[in-house]
């Protein structure tokens, strides 16, 4: 039985996706700072095997010795999902920083713990990052989110860069979604190519298992990054 971690499994894309590895057979670490929704979560299938820990990934060496207690409580791991986050438009300093140390800072740390567990074990594993589109080209509508979420996708091509020039059988997955239907989108405005969060998690999921590199959930934001990777600035400014 493969075994996979999924870091910020409480709610949205997090708690779907934990539903379909479950469903799909694997040994299933959630985490997440509210454990009762992890608990309510494990019940719907308790056919399953579920693995809970407590965590706040802001709180950054208590949560990497929680994933270290939680791998050893599972035997192991196969597969480790960071799907944590926040989203906030406010250009506050006190929502940016929380931004930074859950997206950014928390990502970093769980990642750089996985890799060199990866490592130490000589052992096949997939670190996979829940990032965004958002990556892709700062915006004026979410400036500290975007920048997390790049920070995320440009952390991740480092460590793909250095597994393979250290030829380890480590896959690094960037899952890049568009707008998907969670509590965290409720009441945003301007969104379009909207999915539910059940349709993002078989999307992730296929791609989790086909080791892509990148994944744009779904595959037409793809075309979309593309061009906002590529408008000339002073087009890019005006939106």
């Amino acid at each position: 039985m493969k075994k996979v971690i999924i870091i910020g499994a409480s709610t949205g894309i997090g708690s779907e996706l934990a539903r379909t590895f479950a469903k799909h057979g694997y040994e299933v670490g959630i985490t997440a700072r509210r454990q009762e929704l992890l608990e309510n979560l494990a019940a719907e299938i308790p056919a399953a095997k579920w693995h809970i820990k407590a965590m706040d990934v802001a709180q950054h060496d208590a949560a990497r010795e929680a994933l270290s207690q939680l791998i050893y409580e599972m035997n192991g791991v196969d597969i480790f999902i960071y799907n944590a986050g926040i989203g906030d438009s406010s250009s506050k300093w006190e929502k940016e920083n929380n931004m930074l140390q859950v997206n950014a800072v928390g990502f970093a740390a769980l990642a750089n713990a996985m890799f060199y567990y990866f490592k130490s074990e000589n052992k096949i594993g997939q670190i996979v990052g829940i990032s965004s589109v958002a990556s892709q080209r700062g915006s004026r509508m979410s400036i500290g989110y975007g920048a997390t979420k790049a920070f995320m996708s440009n952390y991740m091509q480092g460590l793909r860069q250095q597994a393979a020039f250290k030829k380890l059988p480590i896959t690094i997955t960037d899952i890049r979604p568009g707008f998907v239907e969670t509590p965290m989108t409720t009441g945003q405005k301007g969104m379009f190519w909207i999915i539910k969060s059940e349709r993002a998690s078989t999307l992730i999921y296929n791609a989790i298992v086909a080791k892509k590199h990148i994944a744009y959930i779904p595959g037409k934001w793809r075309f979309a990054a593309f061009i906002m990777r590529n408008l000339p600035e002073f087009i890019w400014n005006k939106f």
